[in-house]
């Protein structure tokens, strides 16, 4: 008793100890739920699904129940501050109101009322409470995948806060944010949307690269063919970027993005598996093989066993039926050792693919733990064939699972009891049990079969092991017309390749100067084409060489017409190098470089690389590169195309609006805009009607940009003639414009009279409706438009350049009676007219301001000016507003002097107009309202109305920067006499916004600043200047240094 007495504090202890690790174990398992990936704190699609409609029910009677609904949610969700109780409830009231009230509103109505909750929902989204964000994050999935597109503008404002939210450690607001992305891109497919996606490849945080990487797989699965195929490119480099990732998991992501690629797109995937390095593609055919070397067996009777095996698999032989149906529906499983396949599959794969070369230099034998042991050629030289005499380690697979493997190989000399053609099938496939089994005639068909698969494979007749399992991309054939090299040849050109690598700087310089020597040989293979153009690329971005620019010069003379995939990349460099190079001989040599690949390669070609290398999200360009840029394609474009090419395409719009976009960056304007002004200028003089087509489906604003250009160019008189003209002939091509424009305005006033039978209120309203005129445009030569003579087809005329109309109303201004009823009707139809009746009577009155036919304006200017304030103030319509801006800016101009006594109410409507918009592109029409009236109206006045503004104590940031730019333009637009004794009014204000909390009122106060400096000088400037700190003071200097820099290399 006493003994089992004393074992019981050991049992005691013992039932305490397993009660312990029963309730620790319940504990983590708890923990772990929460973090795992299936935990309660990771969301996932499923999870979105379930709770679409997992929301109260909510009763809609009408629409203008539904719109008070929106409003009280819309009321809500924009207070930050609000309870986050009330604002989860308003997002499921908006996912109840669409569930249960989509029938009684109507889908147009929802929709209208569903685009309003864009701004809340994006501040939702945002949120840093996580039942917000979630409920948030499911409402918006929720909307996209019902209405899709239909509700692009909410996808594209939210989705860079989906993204956002990813950096976050809190497991369920990155996972929210995660979810949220993939139904948006996945069921919202815009070019915006992608174009918002791609700007994160060079984010420096690691979870949102990989996140671009799931994207790029949804893209590539969901998104319909025709828009995806004007992607497909971004979208390899994108990958390209993504396998190169610094962080592992991003380049996993990658590698999955390429899988699908190559499984929805193959032929893009063999372009990128091609143009990326051997290490690389190492690892790219090494995912191959593990994915595809696991079992033979379960391959034959499943998915098609491509992968990304291509050529060199059996997914590559499909179409050699014989040996498909002989050798896999002939040798049972059990006569193959999957395990040996798999070794030797994955000791190949770890051998780089390269193109073949003709000759085979063969080095030091691998011994790597790969398991295979066979002589490896030299880089460069790899053939067709990964080697002659492939033996994996443990000889051949054995016919039987309990067959010895680590016995000795049989060789094929020891089966000479085998008829011959058997002899040479075992040799072959290297298994006796499944060659015994086989007549002779089937061995004799089976060895044809073979022969053939591996004639259509490009390999020699030879007895290997089966190489047709080895994993290896597609090789494009060798060139037919380069000669063939011997070993020295090949050995030499590697060499060279390898000095120009090194880190030594004597071989290093040693390289470059035996590179000028090969870079002309016409016997180059494609593939040291390629390691050559690498090497001149890295080369290029390293310090000038002359011997460098010699040798590109060389070797674009030599292989231009090889070259077309290194032209986008090697451009890039050179604009790259002159953009950054200080020494005025080194840029000449660079400008020599330029030139010589401007005269070598197709026009059209540099146009589609230039245009691609301008547009490319990857490589990303300096200002001064920019400008180099633009300079290169004004010289192709003036010098070097012929005269009527087309143009009008893709790329090309693309990078219209990529120039536009850089001319309206404030921080570089000065610098990139005077060059992309030629650009557009030789763009017009290459090919007017395309030039026409192409801006026509421009915003407005654009096209108004793009035609005062043309105006401050010269080319406000005409367009160029269809027919080439040769450069010696411009006076005589002149002559013929001005008759033609001559005999085009005869035209147009003998159609109005003709036309003068028809002058009911009804026939020149439906003329002037269909009438968008935004400027003052000449007429244009007669082209073949002016053959269709039927009124009722509608002629759709570019609203900037297509001069000749036919509701012209230059006949009101002899006719004052007429103008007087016509202007009269047009200003009631603003005044009281709807939102398209507004516009249509505004865009009237623009059309009469722009041909100079309205006179009377005693007795309508007032009338006018009161209708213009109206529409500033009281509009819903962003589209009315700028149309009132532009007629205020023609006021402006036609009549300067009756605006003096308004000045301050006209400044002060521009700006309520702007601030109110939500129209992206209104701020351009704004600025150059604001330049107008500033410019020409009394400077007391502009002065007086700034210094109100800017001193107010809560100024509004858009408001402050819009009057801080209006003052940049006055003092880049007046002479400094005149800008002299207001420098010590403005000044001051300028320098009390340089210490403004928002950092874009700083940034346009250094602008104005800078304008003030370059006009008047540092010594009108410094007892101004003197209250600055020393750092303010120093970016001041530097941003002054810079535009003189710039305007200096300009007169270059």
């Amino acid at each position: 008793m006493f003994r089992d007495f004393d074992l019981f504090p050991l049992w005691k202890g013992f039932f305490h100890q397993s009660v312990s690790i029963k309730i620790f174990q319940a504990v983590m398992s708890r923990v772990v739920s929460r973090t795992a990936p299936g935990g309660t704190c990771v969301l996932n699609k499923d999870d979105f699904k379930k709770s679409f409609e997992d929301v109260p029910k909510i009763t809609v009677s009408s629409p203008a129940d539904a719109k008070a609904k929106f409003d009280k949610v819309i009321a809500i969700l924009s207070k930050s501050q609000e309870d986050w109780n009330k604002r989860r409830e308003q997002l499921q009231v908006i996912r109840s109101i669409v569930i249960h009230g989509e029938e009684i509103i109507g889908r147009d109505q929802l929709l209208s009322q569903l685009v309003r909750l864009t701004d809340c929902l994006d501040l939702s989204v945002r949120d840093l409470r996580s039942q917000i964000l979630r409920e948030a994050a499911v409402t918006c999935s929720f909307l996209f995948e019902r209405y899709g597109n239909d509700v692009h503008q909410i996808a594209e404002r939210c989705l860079p806060s989906a993204f956002s939210q990813l950096a976050v450690s809190t497991k369920v607001m990155a996972t929210s944010g995660a979810t949220l992305a993939q139904f948006l891109v996945q069921y919202v497919q815009t070019k915006q949307i992608f174009t918002c996606i791609t700007s994160y490849a060079t984010s420096k945080d690691k979870n949102q690269r990989r996140q671009l990487c799931l994207m790029l797989e949804i893209v590539i699965e969901h998104w319909n063919d025709k828009l995806k195929k004007t992607v497909l490119v971004q979208i390899a480099e994108l990958i390209k970027s993504a396998i190169s990732d610094a962080d592992p998991e991003t380049r996993t992501a990658g590698r999955k993005a390429f899988n699908k690629l190559d499984s929805m797109h193959p032929e893009e995937a063999d372009k990128l598996f091609a143009s990326v390095d051997a290490s690389r593609q190492k690892m790219l055919r090494a995912n191959d093989a593990a994915s595809s070397s696991t079992s033979i067996n379960s391959e034959r009777g499943t998915a098609p066993f491509r992968s990304k095996l291509s050529t060199g698999s059996i997914g590559g032989i499909r179409n050699v039926p014989n040996i498909s149906s002989k050798f896999l529906a002939q040798r049972s499983a059990s006569a193959i050792d999957t395990k040996q396949i798999t070794r030797m599959t994955t000791s190949v794969s770890r051998t780089p693919n390269t193109k073949p070369m003709t000759t085979r230099t063969l080095s030091k034998v691998d011994t790597s733990p790969g398991g295979s042991k066979f002589a490896r050629p030299t880089m460069g030289t790899l053939g067709p064939r990964t080697t002659s005499n492939l033996r994996a380690r443990g000889g051949v697979p054995s016919s039987q699972p309990s067959s010895r493997n680590g016995s000795p190989p049989r060789r094929p000399s020891t089966t000479g009891t085998l008829p011959t053609e058997m002899q040479r099938v075992k040799s072959n496939l290297g298994s006796s049990s499944f060659v015994s089994s086989l007549t002779s005639e089937q061995a004799e068909s089976l060895q044809k079969a073979m022969n053939t698969a591996k004639e259509s494979l490009g390999q020699p007749s030879r007895t290997d092991d089966d190489e047709f399992l080895l994993p290896k991309r597609p090789k494009p054939p060798q060139s037919l017309h380069t000669p063939q090299k011997t070993a020295v040849d090949i050995s030499k050109v590697e060499a060279v390749i390898r000095a120009c690598s090194s880190t030594s700087a004597n071989e290093k310089r040693d390289g470059i100067k035996s590179l000028s020597s090969i870079v002309s040989d016409p016997s180059l293979s494609p593939i040291e084409l390629k390691n050559i153009g690498q090497v001149l690329n890295r080369l290029l971005g390293e310090a000038t060489n002359p011997i460098v620019l010699e040798s590109v010069a060389s070797f674009v003379k030599a292989h231009h017409s090889r070259l077309s995939d290194w032209l986008k990349l090697g451009l890039g460099k050179m604009f790259s190098k002159k953009g950054s190079e200080m020494m005025q001989n080194m840029k000449k040599q660079i400008s020599k470089t330029i030139n010589i690949i401007l005269s070598s390669f197709d026009p059209a070609l540099q146009l589609k690389a230039t245009c691609e290398l301008m547009c490319d999200p990857i490589h990303l360009l300096t200002p001064k590169a920019r400008v180099a840029l633009l300079e290169y394609l004004t010289e192709l474009l003036e010098k070097h195309m012929e005269r009527g090419s087309h143009f009008n395409s893709k790329e090309v719009k693309a990078t219209i609006l990529k120039m536009f976009s850089w001319m309206t960056d404030q921080r570089n304007a000065q610098l990139i805009t005077p060059h992309g002004e030629k650009v557009l200028c030789a763009l017009f003089a290459l090919n007017g009607a395309d030039f026409s087509a192409l801006f026509s489906e421009f915003n407005p604003d654009y096209r108004d940009w793009a035609y005062r250009i043309l105006q401050s160019h010269g080319h406000n008189q005409h367009a160029p003639p269809s027919e080439t003209p040769s450069p010696g002939r411009d006076a005589h091509v002149r002559a013929n414009i001005s008759n033609t424009a001559a005999q085009i305005e005869d035209f147009v006033i003998a159609r109005n009279h003709e036309l003068s039978a028809e002058k009911s209120p009804l026939s020149r309203g439906l003329l002037s409706s269909g009438y968008k005129r935004v400027d003052a445009e000449p007429l244009r030569p007669l082209t073949s438009e002016m053959n269709t003579q039927r009124v009722e087809e509608e002629i759709s005329f570019n609203e900037s350049f297509d001069r000749l109309k036919l509701n012209s109303t230059t006949h009101l201004i002899d006719d004052v009676r007429e103008q007087s009823e016509y202007v009269t009707s047009k200003l009631a139809q603003v005044s009281e007219g709807s939102g398209t009746e507004q516009y249509e009577g505004l865009m009237s009155i623009q059309t009469m301001l722009c041909e100079g036919s309205f006179t009377l304006w005693e007795q309508n200017f007032p009338k006018l000016l009161i209708a213009v304030f109206d529409v500033l103030s009281k509009s819903q319509s962003d589209q009315n507003k700028k149309v009132a801006l532009r007629v205020l800016t023609r006021m402006c101009t036609s009549q300067a002097s009756r605006l003096f006594d308004s000045t301050e109410i006209a400044i002060c409507k521009v700006l309520e107009a702007a601030v109110n918009s939500t129209d992206g592109t209104m701020n351009v029409t704004v600025d150059d309202c604001l330049k107008t009236l500033a410019t020409h109206l009394p400077l007391a006045k502009i002065v007086n109305v700034s210094q109100l503004i800017l001193k107010e104590e809560k100024v509004q940031e858009a408001k402050a920067s819009l009057v801080l730019k209006m003052m940049t333009k006055l003092f880049e637009g007046l002479p400094a006499d005149e800008l002299t004794p207001i420098i010590d009014d403005l000044a001051p204000c300028a320098i009390q916004a340089y210490d403004s909390p928002s950092s874009g009122v700083r940034k346009t106060a250094v602008y104005c600043l800078v304008a003030m400096v370059n006009k008047l000088g540092m010594q009108a400037m410094n007892p101004h200047l003197q209250r600055l700190s020393s750092g303010k003071m120093n970016l001041v200097q530097v941003y002054v240094n810079r535009a003189m820099s710039s305007s200096s290399h300009s007169h270059v």
